[in-house]
């Protein structure tokens, strides 16, 4: 007997339904951010961090990216936030990618990670994260 919600897959195992993650990681890019007098004007170097789930891990019926969420838009949704006008918070940069990464009516969710890489005079990196969930 099958578990509810189970998926028969092609040799005939049966999976319980899972989740599909698509990402985009370490992506530099040079950002006028900040509240500070010295931070206006003088872009700084983000790391982003973005990651969306969608509520199926099974194969998809033709392997054509028309039949899958083409993860080019997690990377077009990022442009366009940081070109869509100037921002001061680290929360408000994350709320608008959240924003667009959630329209696709199947992503159950998405998580964004934005870290000020070079802002520390010793190692490490202050940042925000942010997760939306449907």
């Amino acid at each position: 007997m099958s578990a509810p919600g189970s998926v028969p897959q092609k040799n005939g195992t049966k999976y319980s339904s899972g989740k599909t993650t698509i990402f985009l990681r370490d992506l530099i890019r040079e950002v006028d951010i900040g509240i500070h007098d010295h931070e206006m004007g003088r872009p700084q170097s983000l790391r982003f961090d973005l990651e969306v789930s969608i509520p199926s891990a099974e194969s998809p019926i033709i392997d054509e990216i028309s039949h899958v969420l083409d993860y080019e838009y997690l990377l077009g949704s990022l442009e366009s936030s940081i070109s869509d006008g100037r921002v001061s918070l680290l929360e408000s940069l994350c709320s608008k990618i959240l924003e667009r990464l959630m329209i696709p009516p199947q992503v159950s969710s998405a998580t964004v990670q934005i870290s000020k890489v070079d802002i520390l005079d010793e190692s490490g990196v202050l940042g925000c994260q942010m997760t939306r969930e449907r």
